[in-house]
């Protein structure tokens, strides 16, 4: 019976993807009630950034991408203006997208299932909260109140609403909506609508792959 083959050309990358996002989500918050506090937050966003471009490989295509976002990242640390912090915050989600595919190109592509296959469809779930997170974000600067935040999740002193937006991405990818942090506007429903429908046709089609490709190897 063929079991599943370790392969480890991605699965180092692919496990410091998956830790730069838990940090993200998890350790960052922690670090949000000062100025110090919020550049330690912005050095794992660009921790994450680095881990993303390590999981995907240098590449010309993707240089291209990743230069202009951490450069503007850096950028931001030091001019702070609504438009620098819109522009980076699309250049990132752009970044993460085009990571995100790569991986789930590289998930549904593989000829078996290895723990490499498993390692990418995990950071692939992952990135797609990101990634709607800096959604969330964009949609928040251009129409302020489109979520209705509690004052407290906001990041102080400069009210920074990316990590609670980040926890809102995450709770509406696993559908699990706890109801502290809303949509307030139809234009931002819509996206989480959309967060949560694609969610599920992620999980439902890369199970039925993963499913399918062992199967295949069995008989």
């Amino acid at each position: 019976m063929p079991s599943l083959q370790l392969t480890w050309d991605r699965v180092p990358r692919f496990v410091l993807l998956l830790v730069a996002i838990i940090a993200e989500l998890m350790v960052a918050p922690l670090f949000t009630g000062s100025i110090a506090g919020l550049d330690a937050t912005r050095i794992v966003t660009g921790l994450l950034l680095l881990a993303a471009l390590s999981a995907v490989g240098v590449r010309p295509a993707t240089l291209l991408l990743f230069v202009p976002a951490i450069a503007l990242h850096l950028l931001g640390a030091y001019w702070g203006s609504t438009a620098i912090h819109l522009e980076e915050t699309a250049l990132r989600a752009v970044f993460f997208s085009y990571a995100l595919g790569l991986i789930i190109w590289h998930v549904l592509h593989r000829p078996e299932v290895t723990i490499d296959t498993i390692a990418g469809a995990a950071c692939a779930y992952m990135l797609l909260a990101v990634v709607w997170a800096h959604l969330y974000l964009i949609v928040e600067v251009l129409h302020p109140g489109s979520f209705i935040i509690p004052a407290r999740w906001e990041a102080a002193p400069t009210a920074d609403p990316a990590q609670a937006l980040l926890y809102f991405s995450f709770i509406t990818l696993t559908t699990v909506g706890y109801g502290d942090i809303t949509p307030g506007w139809a234009g931002a429903a819509g996206l989480v609508a959309a967060e949560a429908v694609v969610g599920q046709l992620y999980l439902a089609v890369t199970i039925a792959r993963l499913v399918g490709l062992h199967i295949s190897r069995r008989t």
